[in-house]
C-alpha cells in the first residue's frame, strides 16, 4: 500500500508525503502489525482504491457512495453523505495526528516557489501563457470575476486515457447569484462555465512525453502528473499578472484558482502565491480549502 499516494488525494504534496514516510515516528507506526494487518486486508486495498477514483474523477457522482462502502461491509444504506462525511472526517484527523494540521498559509505560501525546472518545462510554460491569454479574451462576458485552470484524465470511446487542461470563469452576476442563493461560491460546479475551453493536446502531450508522465503505464502516478502541471500553470499566472492582461482585459485584476474540483489546503497556498496575495480571495474560499479564519489548519 503506498501511503504516500493516498495523502496526495488529501492535499499533500507528493514530495511531503515521501519524506514523511521516511520519518522515524511514521517508520515506527508502520511496523505495528495491527496497523500492518489492517492495511493489508483486501476490503482496505478495495476501499481505497475505489476512494482513489473517486478523487481523480472529480467528485461524488450517482452510485458511488453505494459502491464505496459495499466493500467495508455495508449496503445502500450504508453509504448516507453523513457517513461518507464521518469516513473523510476519521481520515482527516488520521492525518492531523500526524502533523498536517499545523499548517501555516503565510509560511507556506512564502516558501512555495513554483518555476519550470529545465527547457521542456519553460516551453510548455510558454504554450500555457499564451493559451490562458487567447481563452481569456475569448471569453464572451466581460464581467468575469473568476478564472480557473484544472486538470484531469479523460478517456476515448476505446478506454484509452488521455490528459485534458480546461480554464473555466465565473461571471459578477453568476457570483451575486450565489451568494444569493446561499450556494458555494467558490465550487467550479455554481460557476457560469466550468469547462470554457482545453489546452490543444500537442503542447501537453510534447510535455508529458519529456517528462515521463504516460497514462498507460503502469506507474503512472496522476497526481504527481497534476502537481507539476499546476507548478508550471501557477509560475504562468505569476508572471501573467506582472504584465497586468486580466486588468487589460476584463478592467480589473481576476483571481486564478488552479486545480480540478476538490480544493485543498495546497489549492490555497498555490491560490495565493499565483495571485500575489490573499487580497483577490476572501474567508470562505479558504474555509472551502481547509484553513481557519486565523490562515491556520
Amino acid at each position: 500500500m503506498d501511503l504516500s499516494k493516498l495523502m496526495g488525494m488529501f492535499g499533500v504534496d507528493p514530495a511531503a508525503a515521501e519524506e514523511l514516510m521516511q520519518d522515524g515516528q511514521m517508520q515506527e507506526m508502520m511496523q505495528d502489525p495491527e496497523l500492518q494487518q489492517a492495511m493489508e486486508r483486501p476490503e482496505t486495498e478495495q476501499f481505497l482504491g475505489k476512494l482513489s477514483g473517486i478523487f481523480t474523477q472529480g467528485g461524488i457522482m450517482p452510485g458511488d457512495l453505494e459502491n464505496l462502502f459495499e466493500g467495508l461491509g455495508g449496503g445502500a444504506d450504508a453509504g448516507s453523505p453523513e457517513q461518507l462525511d464521518g469516513l473523510f472526517a476519521g481520515v482527516e484527523q488520521l492525518f492531523g495526528g500526524l502533523g498536517f494540521d499545523e499548517i501555516d498559509l503565510d509560511e507556506e505560501a512564502e516558501a512555495y516557489q513554483p518555476e519550470a525546472e529545465d527547457a521542456s518545462d519553460r516551453a510548455f510554460l510558454t504554450e500555457l501563457k499564451a493559451w490562458i491569454k487567447d481563452t481569456a479574451a475569448d471569453i464572451p462576458d466581460k464581467d468575469v470575476c473568476m478564472l480557473e485552470i484544472g486538470s484531469h484524465l479523460n478517456f476515448d470511446a476505446d478506454g484509452t486515457p488521455t490528459v485534458d487542461l480546461w480554464l473555466g470563469y465565473n461571471t459578477a452576476q453568476t457570483d451575486g447569484e450565489n451568494r444569493a442563493n446561499k450556494a458555494e461560491r467558490w465550487n467550479i460546479a455554481n460557476w457560469t462555465e466550468n469547462h470554457f475551453r482545453s489546452l490543444d493536446a500537442e503542447p501537453l502531450e510534447d510535455w508529458c512525453g519529456s517528462q515521463g508522465f504516460d497514462p498507460l503505464d503502469e506507474d503512472f502516478d496522476e497526481n504527481e502528473m497534476k502537481q507539476r502541471i499546476y507548478d508550471l500553470a501557477a509560475a504562468a499566472v505569476m508572471e501573467l499578472h506582472r504584465e497586468r492582461f486580466t486588468e487589460q482585459i476584463f478592467g480589473q485584476k481576476i483571481p486564478f484558482l488552479i486545480e480540478d474540483y476538490e480544493y485543498n489546503q495546497k489549492t490555497a497556498i498555490r491560490a495565493v502565491k499565483a495571485n500575489g496575495g490573499k487580497e483577490l480571495l476572501d474567508a470562505e474560499f479558504f474555509s472551502d480549502c481547509g484553513f481557519s479564519e486565523d490562515g491556520v489548519s
